[in-house]
């Protein structure tokens, strides 16, 4: 028996790996040079391997009816026992684990060579597969081009583990990247960039570019938010709060808050309690912000620098905290797929079975990894999930 494996990201990587039992021949193709070009990047190098923090709720997918019943599988709390299996080791940097080595690269190049250490496993890179089809008889005939040859070879079982891998090099035209699964009946739900930062036309905070703080980002229209360190760029925002974000966000305006450690309420008591003070309206902002935030704040509220906390009216007071708690930005976009990590959308979950992942067109057609319509949060969690959907197929198939 005959199994076709085709993308060497970490779904395609792990799923190998898993099926190193497996009593037949295994091909991994991958049409880059290298295996694993995104995990090489993920985590700024350092890899995030998974987090403490995991459920549904921090994936999005169209179905999200299907999408719990898939976070019912077994693996799901056994992600641990999964990494272990695959000898990745990792340390938590509070609920996000990263490689224990933090070296990327190196931790590809030991799972290169289990891969090429695998007796049942031939891997194919700079091979591209042109085609999928199905035979009569229930088996794939799949077209591929290696060495400017093109060749045809049947297997029985095929897993594709491609998806939106737009940071290596342009990749043409969405539709095209699913070229295999539609050619094969199934469909692709809406696509998007994810886990990227954002663009801001007329940028009003590039004046403290650089700047890191911790915030909060809020969609008004579907009222979802995300927390953390935020950096100002010149051209929007950044950071994992902003990765996160882009995920959800679905409007043009969104509200930026620059403190989330406290809330504007307690925020307000605090600035009535320094009232028969000395202080200024910066020393109080000074406790949380960049002397640059600090400064552009009291700037758009039309509040000299020098203001006492004392002197500051009601009004005053009002203003700058809407501007504190609820900046609105305005003619905001999620920049496009060379700054992103993943794509949002990808094959239905109605379209397979959430147990197997097995196609319920095809027979011996899996899905794992990004190519489904699963998206998750910046932390380690769409590493986690091609882990998890990689174990799923291969104990499928086993």
């Amino acid at each position: 028996m005959k199994i076709a494996i085709i993308g060497a990201g970490p779904a395609g990587i792990f799923t190998s790996l898993f099926l190193k039992d497996f009593d037949g021949e295994i091909s991994l193709f991958e049409q880059n040079n290298d295996i694993g070009e995104k995990l090489k990047l993920t985590g700024g190098g350092r890899m995030n391997v998974t987090n403490k923090i995991f459920s549904a709720k921090e994936f999005s997918s169209e179905n999200l009816n299907l999408l719990k019943n898939l976070f019912k599988s077994p693996w799901i709390k056994k992600r641990e026992e999964l990494f272990a299996e695959l000898g990745v080791k990792y340390k938590w940097e509070g609920d996000r684990a990263i490689l224990e080595s933090g070296n990327a690269l190196k931790e590809v190049e030991r799972l290169n060579m289990l891969l090429q250490e695998q007796k049942n496993l031939r891997v194919e890179t700079a091979c591209k597969v042109m085609a999928v089809k199905t035979l009569e008889d229930g088996k794939f005939l799949i077209g591929f081009q290696n060495d400017d040859a093109v060749k045809e070879e049947i297997f029985d079982i095929v897993i594709l583990c491609g998806g939106g891998m737009f940071r290596i090099k342009d990749l043409g035209d969405l539709k095209k990247i699913y070229k295999l699964p539609l050619e094969l009946g199934h469909s692709v739900t809406n696509l998007r960039p994810s886990l990227s930062s954002l663009f801001i036309s007329n940028n009003p905070l590039a004046e403290f570019s650089g700047v890191v703080f911790k915030g909060k980002l809020t969609d008004p229209v579907n009222k979802k938010s995300a927390s953390g360190e935020i950096l100002a760029t010149h051209q929007g925002l950044s950071g994992p709060a902003v990765l996160d974000f882009s995920s959800m966000i679905e409007s043009k305006h969104i509200e930026l808050a620059f403190i989330s450690e406290i809330d504007e309420e307690t925020f307000s008591k605090e600035f009535q309690k320094m009232r028969n003070g000395n202080e200024t309206v910066k020393t109080l902002l000074h406790k949380f912000l960049s002397n640059r935030i600090c400064d552009y704040l009291l700037k758009i509220s039309a509040l000299d620098p020098e203001i006492k906390i004392a002197m500051t009216s009601k009004e005053n007071l009002k203003k700058l905290q809407k501007n504190l708690f609820h900046l609105e930005l305005r003619n905001v976009d999620v920049m496009d797929y060379s700054f992103a990590w993943t794509t949002k959308g990808g094959i239905p979950l109605k379209e397979i079975n959430v147990a197997t992942l097995e196609s319920r067109l095809h027979k011996n057609l899996y899905f794992a990894g990004e190519i489904l319509d699963v998206n998750g949060l910046c932390g380690g969690y769409n590493i986690s999930f091609a882990t998890i959907s990689a174990k799923i197929v291969s104990e499928s198939i086993l």
